[in-house]
């Protein structure tokens, strides 16, 4: 792959660094307890003291919208690496399985690919115990056929390529294959709809968490900040414009990220 140019690199790295970023350092900026009542002073507005106003039980928004930052992008993070991963598996499995297992494993992603995800996923919910790691593992379960389908048009997209039947000619394994050559050809178009499985997993996550499918809602989070802004509304709209705000932030860095790599030359 030849150097990337500065602008693309530019593109690649700052978003990543940003969503780094609120998982590792903004929980640290949070100037009061995000679990503490602070009684008489709730839906408080803007000051020195609470940047951002508190909530219906005096809570400050601005600690807990950075605290239930950290939770919500790792929970979205975990979520896309068990898709990744997963599609990544069965993607591969559909290029280089032997014929009639190619033929079985494809009967069975259309299957799955025929059954709405988020139905998948709030399957996964109600058969474990409700918490924001068990939704993200039910996201992560539900995005892998949607990820495999993916990945294995753009692994099967390289096979015909002339470096492809060189390797093949010289006696190398499909594993060696699929490994040095048709992953790293496939990259980008695997890494951006990775990020794309990342704006998904960050949204459902948020809806999920809405509707209380969370665990513990005492918890700081986007989606249950969300939930629990709307009932004040009228009078204290920024309970929901920052939890939703920082949503928004995030899904446009994901598709940066992805509008960058996917113009980003593939060898």
């Amino acid at each position: 792959m030849p150097p990337l140019p500065h602008r693309i690199k530019f593109g690649l790295w700052l978003p990543l660094i940003l969503l780094a970023g609120f998982v590792v350092i903004t929980p640290q900026l949070a100037n009061h307890d995000p679990l503490k009542p602070n009684s008489g002073d709730e839906l408080a507005s803007s000051s020195d003291e609470y940047w951002l106003g508190t909530d219906y039980l005096g809570r400050d928004v601005f600690s807990r919208l950075m605290v239930g930052g950290q939770r919500t992008l790792s929970a979205a993070f975990i979520a896309t690496g068990i898709a990744i991963t997963g599609g990544l598996l069965l993607g591969g499995l559909l290029i280089i399985a032997p014929a009639p297992l190619r033929w079985l494993l494809s009967i069975f992603l259309d299957a799955l690919l025929a059954f709405p995800s988020i139905l998948t996923a709030l399957v996964i919910l109600t058969a474990l115990e409700p918490s924001l790691w068990t939704l993200a593992l039910a996201l992560g379960i539900a995005a892998i056929p949607l990820y495999a389908q993916v990945a294995a048009d753009a692994l099967r997209g390289t096979l015909s390529e002339p470096f492809i039947e060189g390797a093949r000619s010289i006696g190398a394994s499909p594993f060696y294959i699929l490994r040095r050559h048709i992953i790293p050809t496939a990259l980008p178009t695997l890494a951006a709809f990775g990020s794309v499985i990342f704006s998904w997993s960050l949204i459902y996550q948020a809806a999920l968490t809405f509707l209380g499918l969370g665990g513990d809602i005492s918890q700081p989070d986007w989606g249950t900040m969300l939930a629990q802004g709307y009932r004040t509304i009228r009078e204290t709209p920024l309970l929901v414009i920052a939890p939703g705000g920082m949503l928004m932030i995030c899904v446009l860095l994901a598709n940066w990220f992805a509008d960058t790599i996917g113009r980003s030359p593939s060898r």
